[in-house]
């Protein structure tokens, strides 16, 4: 598991990244709607964020959270779709984390809030493949 001194932050991160999706969401996130869509980019972006404090290596914080939060798809499978929107809005948090240099959390909050507003549906695995890396995705509307 190597890096054990950053199972505090990871820990601490995957509860915030809750909080704010209740905050901003309700219950909502608990479907796979653009709201879980958010709380998967958020807890990737607020894991790397806590870890750098720990570690002050972007390369090695960002194999970590990939590394953790695979582990955690892997642990708790659900059909091979809602993974797959899983493991690509995670890699959108971690993507976003690595494109800001600054690390604010009110502006990473801002980004991944309007990403939210903007994730595109999808129906398949093809279709979510087409989408890139800084577009979230979701499986179900909103209502």
């Amino acid at each position: 598991m190597g890096n054990i001194r950053l199972l505090w932050p990871t820990y601490k991160a995957t509860k915030q990244a809750v909080q704010y999706s209740n905050t901003f969401f309700g219950t909502k996130h608990h479907k796979n709607t653009p709201s879980n869509a958010f709380r998967h980019a958020v807890w990737n972006w607020l894991i790397a964020k806590e870890c750098m404090q720990w570690k002050k290596d972007e390369n090695t914080v960002l194999k970590w959270t990939l590394k953790i939060t695979t582990m955690h798809e892997k642990i708790l499978p659900g059909d091979p779709l809602s993974n797959a929107m899983d493991m690509h809005n995670n890699e959108v948090g971690r993507t976003i984390f690595f494109k800001e240099k600054e690390h604010d959390l009110e502006k990473g909050l801002a980004t991944l809030r309007k990403l939210t507003q903007e994730s595109k549906k999808v129906h398949t695995l093809d279709e979510l493949t087409l989408h890139s890396k800084s577009q979230l995705v979701h499986l179900i509307d909103p209502q």
